[in-house]
């Protein structure tokens, strides 16, 4: 039994240890997009359901040959990304990027709790007549893969080390899968077949007969959480950017109710089943209210009901499977329902929806199916005992349903109207505009994190707002830039509204490289910033890592004064553009005298250490390196706080930008981190650097 027990907790383990490496392998290619997290979990999903069919299936049928096909990932040993440079980056490229790499391991693993399970049920072990309780193993071996790899293998350990550690430790589940089949298909070992020796309610389970209500049921049961899970994880990836702990702890707190739900017997309370539409009416009263991020309280309140949510909703799978005879197909069809329920949010919310509306519909979703299983039982409640409860939830409900329909999903800001909402594979956008003392203001909002905004009136069209005011550590930029007395040249990684074009003089050049095409119709469509630039504008849409590439190995490309990395995904840059490597393409792209400047104002992560160690240890010699903040706000003068962090590769200190106003960072980051490269980034450190 300790050998079977060994094999599944390693097999989920290994499992759900790739899910969160694999987005770190994926990101440099796919960027920071909004979806490259959903998108591989639907597709986690889908290849968790081709595991169960094989089980269900074939797995009685092959034997031992069953280790053999356990044995074929070893080819797609250790695990890596070869994506041709020209292949797409939307949802059908990632899609072939991790059936083609990363399907056959995923999928091998996959099978590996429900064969245990068969294997345990036609064994003479004890236990044979509860195989359930393997599967809280298996949930249980998830769990620590995904703490441990955000704790700690993630801050420690880089990718190449991950890759070959992985593979070693697969290597080792072939070895528990080899000792776990022969502990439990010994010769001359048979499950006793006499319905006597099982407890009476397995074989009135066993004896059950399965129909499409029972398969709904379950299906159902499975789907409604999956899309409440995603949904969670967008609107947190929303605001904290693409990391891989903002994908683990949803999915940590979903694996954890399956554990507890699972466990022999369940470890559920009553309450937490009795109480969760509660749980869920909080949560709707402040998605609908939009008070989705800023800080972590808002982000810990949907945790704790996306945890409410699962608890109950996994009981209640609990309590209505059926007996191991059934156990393969109930698996199958659990599998499925979670696999559509992720093809939904994926796939089917980005082009159906042009807000976060799968959060609503998967609350609502298992509050219908919840209330027609347990429709008698929650009438006799409500007429009874539960008469005013019921009355206060309803009113509840009723005002959230008049909220949710009045449109007000859109970002809170006051006396501000909604001009359009988008929503593409890599953001979530509002233009919003409102009134203010200058006269109509607009701005570019992704969940609640201002992406720009420009005042309307012709007086004030052409002035830089937001994090790009002249009063700002880039007006102090542009400022030292001017003083060279010739015609300035721009990079900039990251359109946003294209503030910074405010900045341009006649003979001026500014470059723009944006990953998404919506954001520039959204900055071409609502804002006057690029159509009014006094210099010439250039918009290249791509990756940025790999259109700079492109650029700096043409010996004719163009060569920047100044290079600003001002790319958000949430509410944080792209890793994959704050590391040594990238710093080293930077590098190429600049003139003997130009400077790399990046915008780090954040409400989450501080990236002036990461950078700063960069500066001081990711080169052959310290770079002069600064910062420069403005704390302030004024709404009336469009002014949002700031902070920008500067490098000069040609000089030894920062010469006429420190009279403007930039620190050296030996005055204003002390502090070290690991440094980061493109094979090992800390975004932990960056979450507690304060």
């Amino acid at each position: 039994m300790n050998a079977l027990r060994a094999f599944v907790f390693l097999g989920a383990f290994l499992l759900f240890a790739m899910e969160p490496m694999v987005g770190r392998l994926l990101l440099p290619s796919f960027g920071g997009a909004f979806h490259v997290w959903t998108t591989s979990l639907m597709f986690f999903q889908g290849a968790l359901f081709v595991g169960y069919l094989y089980a269900h299936l074939a797995a009685g049928r092959v034997g031992r040959a069953h280790l053999g096909l356990l044995a074929l990932p070893l080819l797609w040993l250790p695990p890596t990304v070869a994506l041709e440079a020209d292949a797409p980056r939307d949802v059908l490229g990632l899609l072939t990027e991790l059936t083609v790499d990363f399907g056959a391991p995923f999928v091998a693993l996959a099978t590996t709790g429900v064969v245990a399970q068969r294997w345990l049920a036609r064994s003479s072990l004890p236990g044979r007549h509860t195989p359930y309780v393997l599967y809280a193993i298996s949930n249980a071996g998830s769990l620590s893969a995904l703490l441990l790899y955000a704790l700690v293998i993630e801050p420690l350990v880089g990718l190449s080390v991950q890759r070959w550690a992985w593979a070693a430790g697969f290597v080792a589940y072939l070895v528990a899968a080899v000792l776990a089949h022969r502990a439990t298909h010994r010769a001359g070992d048979a499950a006793p077949s006499s319905p006597e020796a099982a407890p009476i309610d397995e074989v009135s389970k066993d004896e059950e007969r399965i129909t499409v209500a029972h398969l709904l049921t379950w299906g159902l049961l499975a789907a409604w959480p999956s899309v409440f899970l995603m949904a969670v994880t967008n609107l947190i990836a929303l605001d904290a950017g693409n990391v891989p702990l903002v994908w683990v702890v949803p999915l940590a707190l979903y694996l954890l109710s399956f554990i507890l739900a699972f466990a022999e017997p369940s470890r559920v309370p009553d309450a937490a089943r009795r109480l969760w539409p509660h749980f869920a009416a909080v949560g709707l009263f402040f998605f609908a209210g939009a008070e989705t991020g800023g800080s972590w309280a808002p982000v810990v309140l949907q945790l704790a009901v996306l945890f409410a949510v699962c608890l109950a909703a996994h009981a209640e799978l609990h309590e209505r499977r059926p007996g191991p005879r059934h156990l393969t197909l109930y698996y199958l069809v659990l599998s499925l329902g979670g696999g559509l329920g992720g093809a939904f949010v994926a796939l089917g919310a980005p082009s159906w929806f042009r807000g976060l509306f799968e959060y609503p519909i998967g609350l609502l979703g298992l509050a219908a199916t919840m209330g027609i299983l347990r429709r008698r039982a929650l009438l006799g409640w409500a007429r009874g005992p539960g008469r005013g409860m019921a009355f206060a939830s309803a009113a509840l409900l009723a005002v959230i349903g008049w909220k949710l329909a009045e449109g007000v999903t859109a970002p809170s800001t006051a006396s501000a109207r909604t001009l359009e909402v988008q929503r593409s594979f890599y953001g979530l956008y509002y233009v919003l505009e409102r009134s203010a003392p200058s006269g109509a203001e607009r701005s570019l909002v992704s969940g609640t994190t201002r992406h720009g905004r420009q005042f309307m009136d012709e007086a004030r069209v052409r002035e830089p707002l937001s994090y790009y005011h002249r009063r700002g550590p880039l007006g102090a930029a542009m400022a030292a830039l001017a003083e060279r007395h010739r015609p300035v040249h721009v990079g900039v990684v990251g359109l946003g509204v294209g503030a910074a074009a405010a900045y341009l003089g006649p003979a001026d050049t500014m470059d723009f490289f944006e990953i998404d095409p919506l954001v520039v119709t959204l900055a071409r469509r609502h804002f006057r910033y690029l159509s009014n630039a006094a210099g010439e504008t250039r918009v290249v849409v791509g990756d940025a890592r790999l259109t700079l590439a492109a650029q700096a190995s043409d010996p004719q490309g163009a060569r920047y004064d100044l290079l600003l990395i001002d790319a958000f995904a949430g509410d944080a840059i792209p890793t994959h553009l704050v590391t040594r490597e990238a710093i080293a393409l930077y590098r190429r792209l600049l003139a003997p005298d130009g400077v790399l400047l990046f915008h780090v104002s954040n409400r989450y992560y501080d990236l002036r250490p990461a950078l700063a160690t960069l500066a001081r240890e990711g080169f052959e010699a310290p770079l002069a390196a600064g910062t420069h903040s403005h704390p302030g706000r004024d709404d009336a003068e469009g002014i949002d706080p700031s902070a920008y962090f500067l490098m000069r590769f040609d000089a030894p200190s920062l010469g006429a930008f420190e009279s403007h106003g930039f620190t050296p960072i030996t005055a204003t980051v002390p502090r070290r981190v690991t440094l980061w490269t493109d094979d090992h980034v800390n975004t932990l450190a960056a979450l507690l650097a304060d």
